[in-house]
């Protein structure tokens, strides 16, 4: 039973995520594995429940920690015995997935069919997205994205968004996980266009909190992009606080990371008496090459070079 639990998920492990688009086939069979939690979502009757296909032109894989309760007909007796035939189904509003297989000893695998749903596309008719065609039905199944979480988007007021819309989503991460946890960071962007649009940029509930604790609130999703876009974290943000640059505009954050002015830079002036400089002087002096070891071989003589003077100095190429 190990052995062959052992063999499987080394051929499960190499079905990694790929497609970025709706699969334009539907697999005919799924591989699904069980593994044990840790002892903390072993204690929330939870499960490590990996489930995925391959096909000539795709290949997916999701796992996640699973209630056992989702997997209909699976119980912990079932898993905890010394190995048995299960059988269970994975109900989704797209579609459910109709499960076989072996568990025991905490583990489990086997394949899985699909069945459409065939009300759903009516439904979702109904709620204004469009009726999806059978492989973007097949992704939201696969994907778990349905009529809860267009509830929660019409809950944030977000428009209604069409069924590509929903694909497109579920496929960049941008489901209801992140669209709750960025309603309670403080931001709906009312199009899942948008939210699809920050998540690719990098932007998460994590960052935009970070940024909040540093005064940051009530962003623009471009503002947000950019900030992402151009490396601005929130531990450069912290940094340069520390250095007496408190409450940097946004556009000021973008150029004086794109100037290349690093916190380092910034501390290591400092340390030569080069204070509250302003962020267009730093990335002037940026821009000019200036370095610490530049601006150390300038004042060798007891001399305090202004910026300016600095920058003109380098640009006669002096020092």
């Amino acid at each position: 039973m190990l052995k062959l639990l052992a063999v499987s998920a080394v051929a499960l492990t190499a079905c990694t995520a790929a497609a970025s688009e709706a699969p334009r086939e539907i697999p005919s069979t799924f591989d699904w594995q069980i593994t044990p939690s840790d002892k903390e979502d072993a204690a929330k009757g939870e499960v490590q429940f990996q489930f995925g296909y391959k096909t000539e032109h795709h290949s997916s894989m999701w796992s996640s920690d699973t209630p056992l309760a989702k997997l209909d007909g699976l119980t912990a007796g079932q898993l905890a015995s010394g190995g048995q035939p299960v059988a269970f189904a994975l109900h989704r509003d797209a579609g459910d997935f109709h499960c076989k297989g072996v568990a025991g000893e905490g583990r489990g695998l086997g394949a899985c069919v699909y069945a459409a749903n065939p009300a759903f596309a009516a439904e979702l008719g109904k709620r204004g997205v469009g009726a999806p065609d059978a492989g973007q039905q097949f992704t939201l199944a696969m994907h778990d994205m349905g009529y809860a979480y267009l509830d929660e988007l019409k809950r944030q007021r977000y428009a209604t968004p069409t069924a590509e819309d929903m694909v497109r989503a579920a496929e960049h991460g941008a489901g209801m996980r992140q669209l709750v946890a960025m309603d309670q960071a403080g931001y709906r962007f009312g199009t899942v266009g948008e939210l699809v649009r920050v998540r690719d940029h990098g932007v998460s509930a994590r960052f935009v909190g970070e940024l909040k604790a540093h005064g940051y609130a009530g962003l623009k999703a471009d503002d947000l992009v950019r900030l992402r876009d151009h490396g601005v974290s929130a531990g450069y943000i912290t940094q340069m606080s520390d250095l007496g640059y408190h409450k940097i505009g946004i556009e000021d954050l973008a150029k004086l990371r794109d100037h290349g002015v690093s916190a380092s830079f910034v501390a290591e002036l400092k340390g030569q008496g080069y204070e509250n400089l302003s962020p267009e002087t730093l990335e002037k002096m940026r821009d000019h090459g200036i370095s610490i070891g530049f601006v150390q071989r300038a004042n060798r003589d007891g001399a305090k070079h202004t910026p300016e003077e600095l920058i003109q100095m380098r640009d006669r190429g002096d020092h």
